[in-house]
């Protein structure tokens, strides 16, 4: 069976693809490793329209189930390979199988990146977590930990200080990176304080919840505490043309003790895009490995189409509502693209030319 479409990835973005394809009736199927993608890693979601408060796995459930009801085709499997051939994509997955489809939507996202260290798949949703945004508010009066040191750690750092007792940013390098007006608000807040040159060993717990991270200095210099009011260890550098700039610290005392206690930890170092699969076909990234595209989130080669996080930045916020937003947008640029002719506006049970 050769399909008009084939969505690869079951996050947000490629569930979302595939009802709006159902409702193109464009005839497609959905491939992904894991139903709900980084979804899942969410136990609390607060900031998505329509629900107060849901958790990661229900909200997969209901969309899902919605999908379905639209008449969409899923199916659970890892794509090993994707090549071109006589205007038709095939697609070839770890099991075995293979698919065919005139058009592609790559919706693989990103993996947020991972310490790596003990303790941390141990007490993931037990007070590790990778999206302070994305969290119940439920760390009022606690302290915090953020590992990182970009502009995701510096707000995420600020978020939280506007409740938390006391906000730790982590992170291995000797000066914060990010915009200048994050490292501003970090500099103001009495209760952060910036361990620089340091990183992470363990998490530890008392085996339902996280007590506390180990740390230890890196090999780039000692390990520097700065807390706020110490203004003269702790300055903003000048901005750069693209309005970032670097908040650091010069010769600080290294902390006496490697056991941190903290309530919740957030680690904020980013995100590896999905999107090996499709560099063999000639797919432009961008120099951090995300898809270049257009407006219409079309990619430079005819027939493939990019949505949800894994796209360049600017096009997404690492968001649930982002990811569906880019979803039902890449339906109707793959549906114009198949068809040659605007899609419809889906409105209720009717579709409307305009």
């Amino acid at each position: 069976m050769t399909y008009d479409l084939i969505i690869i990835g079951a996050g947000p973005a490629g569930l979302t693809a595939s009802i709006y394809a159902s409702c193109y009736h464009l005839l497609h199927i959905v491939i992904g490793r894991e139903l709900g993608g980084q979804l899942q890693l969410a136990p609390d979601i607060l900031n998505y329209p329509g629900f107060e408060k849901i958790s990661g796995k229900e909200l997969t459930e209901r969309i899902i189930n919605q999908l379905k009801k639209r008449g969409g085709e899923l199916t659970i499997g890892s794509v090993v390979k994707i090549k071109s051939n006589n205007g038709l994509f095939e697609i070839e997955i770890q099991e075995g199988n293979k698919y065919q489809a005139k058009a592609i939507i790559l919706a693989t996202g990103t993996e947020r990146r991972k310490l790596n260290v003990p303790g941390e798949g141990e007490y993931t949703s037990k007070g590790v977590h990778y999206c302070a945004t994305c969290e119940k508010f439920d760390y009022e009066g606690k302290v915090c930990g953020v590992v990182g040191g970009a502009n995701s750690a510096v707000q995420a750092a600020v978020e939280l200080s506007q409740a938390a007792s006391k906000v730790y940013i982590i992170y291995r390098g000797t000066q914060l990176r990010g915009d200048a007006v994050w490292l501003e608000q970090v500099e103001k807040h009495p209760n952060i304080e910036a361990i620089y040159n340091t990183v992470v060993t363990e998490i530890i717990g008392d085996g339902e919840k996280v007590t506390g991270v180990k740390i230890k200095s890196t090999s780039a210099g000692p390990a520097a505490r700065v807390s706020q009011g110490d203004a003269s260890s702790r300055s903003p550098q000048a901005s750069s043309p693209n309005g970032s700039a670097s908040l650091g610290s010069s010769s600080l005392a290294s902390p006496t003790d490697n056991l941190l206690q903290l309530d919740k930890l957030f680690i904020e170092i980013g995100g590896v895009p999905g999107t090996a699969l499709v560099i063999p076909l000639g797919v432009e990234v961008d120099p951090g490995g995300f898809i270049i595209t257009d407006q219409k989130l079309a990619t430079n080669v005819p027939g493939i189409f990019a949505a949800g996080d894994l796209v360049t930045f600017g096009y997404n916020l690492e968001q649930i509502s982002s990811a569906v937003g880019l979803g039902a947008r890449s339906a109707a640029s793959a549906f114009a693209y198949l068809k040659g002719d605007k899609a419809p506006t889906v409105w209720g049970g009717s579709q409307i030319k305009r």
